[in-house]
């Protein structure tokens, strides 16, 4: 009877620890597939806000790009009656009035502000579709939800910005009068300038929403946070979870400074050198070092932030952070460089009016170890003429042409006839 018992709680007890194994294997089954589904929602949810941001770039792109105003397009718009040209209208020529000139020109403004507005209207349109998948799955991005909600601050108050200059933009020509060459370029530039900043701020801010977004639904599973952007200047701003910080990178700031000393001394040394009773420098040569010296992109006209230096024992490479850069070839070991700068003035329609070429360049002589300096101005418009190659090493003249270009050019056909 007792031996009876005892199988009895054994079996009991083997029954009893069987359920338990099979309630856990139950809940672990339950909790994996929890686990997988909860993975593959925050991964549908991850690619989604992607495809969103990826769609929000290209109208931000299209304001960055605002900045470049349309006051070449204008100006030419004014060829036709400077030059007195005529058009033909049945059969008769009549020359191009001022009034339809200044009418084609202001034409091309209203179609860059038209541009404007098109791309913020395209960019609200994406940015509604963005924080509409925030918000449908804001369960699974709760912490964030401050972030989001200083994110949309931030974007409202940035396109107030970008919305107060596009009036401007429009009403101008009711305003300051329909003849826009006596518009305050200066000014307008200036706004065009802020907008693309707040595109350029707006882009940053979203892209530091997406960095936390992926380091709280990605991070874990791949065991990889993305790195907090890191900024040049402490004007720009980080989004970071719930407040917007510095994050300055003052290392690389520093790096940047004496880079920028080193581009103006070079320029300097090069200017001083260049100059007469030294030496022979083109007009179009001169105002590009003039203005690295004063600090602005020869480009651009942006002030210059050198992000990097390359240089090697005979060249060099300054890197600005506008997108533009200076390359040139060392000559000495002092700080004296020089480069091959080749300019052309152009007038639509017309062709190139003038060439200009200054600078260093190698020879295939072995006396001129450390080449020649080129001085080359061809001007159609004046008819000129006008060459000089020096000695890099001794500053001895080596060859000087100074005629008017039809000689120049008779010259060069007799020589081809040859």
């Amino acid at each position: 009877m007792e031996k009876i018992n005892i199988d009895s709680w054994t079996l009991i007890a083997t029954i009893f620890l069987a359920i338990i194994g099979w309630l856990v294997s139950l809940w672990l089954q339950r909790k994996n597939l929890k686990d997988q589904h909860k993975t593959q929602i925050q991964y549908d949810i991850y690619k989604q806000l992607v495809q969103a941001r990826q769609e929000l770039q290209e109208p931000l792109n299209e304001l960055g790009a605002s900045v470049v105003t349309p006051f070449i397009l204008m100006d030419s718009s004014m060829i036709p009656f400077t030059l007195k040209l005529k058009k033909q209208y049945k059969d008769s020529w009549f020359e191009y009035s001022e009034s339809e000139c200044l009418l084609d020109g202001e034409q091309k403004w209203n179609k860059y502000v038209s541009d404007i507005k098109d791309s913020a209207s395209k960019f609200i349109n994406k940015y509604i579709i963005f924080i509409s998948i925030f918000e449908d799955w804001e369960a699974a991005l709760s912490k964030l939800i401050n972030t989001k909600n200083i994110l949309a601050y931030e974007i409202q108050r940035l396109k107030k910005s970008v919305d107060s200059h596009v009036d401007y933009f429009q009403t101008i020509s009711s305003e300051k009068g329909h003849d826009w060459r006596n518009w305050d370029r200066k000014d307008l530039e200036m706004r065009a300038n802020d907008i693309r900043d707040c595109a350029f701020t707006i882009g940053s801010y979203i892209n530091d929403f997406m960095v936390l977004v992926h380091n709280e639904l990605m991070a874990k599973y791949f065991n990889h946070k993305r790195s907090m952007r890191i900024t040049l200047d402490p004007k720009y701003k980080v989004l970071a979870k719930d407040m917007l910080i510095e994050n300055v990178d003052h290392k690389k700031v520093a790096e940047m400074k004496i880079n920028k000393d080193k581009v103006i001394s070079c320029a300097q040394a090069l200017l001083d050198r260049s100059l007469p009773p030294k030496g022979t420098i083109a007009p179009d040569y001169e105002k590009f070092l003039r203005s690295v010296i004063s600090g602005f992109c020869p480009t651009c006209n942006n002030p210059i932030e050198v992000y990097s230096l390359e240089e090697n024992d005979n060249s060099f490479c300054f890197n600005y952070l506008c997108g533009h850069s200076w390359k040139g070839v060392t000559i000495e070991e002092t700080i004296s460089v020089s480069e091959l700068i080749k300019t052309k003035t152009v007038r639509p329609g017309f062709g190139w009016l003038r060439k200009t070429t200054q600078g260093h360049k190698q020879s295939g002589d072995p006396k001129l170890k450390k080449g020649v300096e080129i001085y080359m101005d061809v001007n159609r418009k004046k008819n000129e003429y006008h060459q000089v190659i020096t000695n890099n090493e001794t500053k001895e003249i080596l060859h000087e042409e100074h005629e008017p270009l039809t000689e120049h050019r008779s010259k060069d056909n007799i020589h081809q006839k040859q």
